[in-house]
């Protein structure tokens, strides 16, 4: 009888043990995401695309990487272009509602040779494009209206994620290029479908942006995955309103 009762208290025992080693990585674990959570700092996304010109489908590839970062203050957004003769790099600052606050292009020949340097800055009402070629240093200002959001390249993007999806609501921008030039846009949702790129499928949303240039009132169309953070699964069109047409599709993606 004795024996029993010590076989039943060492499987009860090593039933205990086996039990608190299940539960401790556990534990551990989630104490670290807990500690993760309460530590918060910025939530960063990083995409890579791939570009072909519209009129030359099978020609040489631009590759696209784009990180958006969210912080306390506001909305980081950096991209790099890629082409076989030159690259792009565009930084912009925004607010937490995707409002522009202030930008700069550089492109470069090679890494040593910047070709051209453009900086776009915002004063309330006001918005000044600085740009620097040949050594020659030229300023442009433009008025606001105030009915009427700003949007300066890839600010666009981040702006489309705050769109009235499915409300059936358009919404009119000022774009202003960072070559200088400037033009009012109008954005409107033109229905939802499946998209497959080389990231994979995604449901999206469809959204049409029309410039507003006399005769001609090009389309961008804009494909958005329909969860947050509503990025940009594929685009065909302009790449700014006064660019050559593109079709970029998304490669891959990752959070940290």
């Amino acid at each position: 009888m004795r024996e029993l009762a010590d076989r039943v208290m060492t499987q009860v025992l090593f039933l205990c043990l086996a039990l608190m080693a299940l539960l401790c990585p556990l534990e551990t674990v989630r104490g670290a995401e807990v500690r993760k959570e309460a530590a918060g700092g910025p939530r960063a996304e990083k995409y890579f695309y791939e570009a072909v010109l519209v009129n030359f489908p099978t020609g040489l590839k631009d590759l696209v990487e784009m990180e958006v970062t969210e912080t306390e203050e506001g909305i980081d957004y950096h991209s790099k272009v890629i082409s076989h003769d030159s690259t792009e790099d565009v930084s912009i600052q925004m607010d937490r509602k995707a409002r522009f606050v202030a930008g700069t292009r550089s492109a470069f020949q090679s890494p040593d040779k910047p070709v051209s340097r453009e900086r776009i800055w915002r004063d309330r009402n006001r918005v000044f494009v600085e740009r620097a070629t040949g050594g020659e240093m030229k300023r442009k200002e433009h008025r606001l209206r105030p009915d009427r959001e700003l949007a300066v390249d890839g600010s666009l993007l981040c702006l489309l994620r705050f769109f009235p999806f499915g409300e059936e609501k358009v919404w009119n921008l000022f774009m202003v290029d960072f070559s200088g030039y400037s033009t009012s846009v109008m954005v409107l949702q033109e229905g939802r479908e499946k998209i497959t790129v080389p990231a994979g499928e995604f449901e999206c949303y469809r959204l049409a942006v029309v410039v507003n240039i006399p005769i001609l009132k090009p389309r961008i169309t804009y494909w958005l995955w329909t969860q947050k953070p509503h990025f940009l699964v594929k685009h065909q069109g302009k790449r700014g309103p006064f660019t050559s047409s593109f079709t970029t599709s998304l490669v891959s993606f990752q959070y940290r």
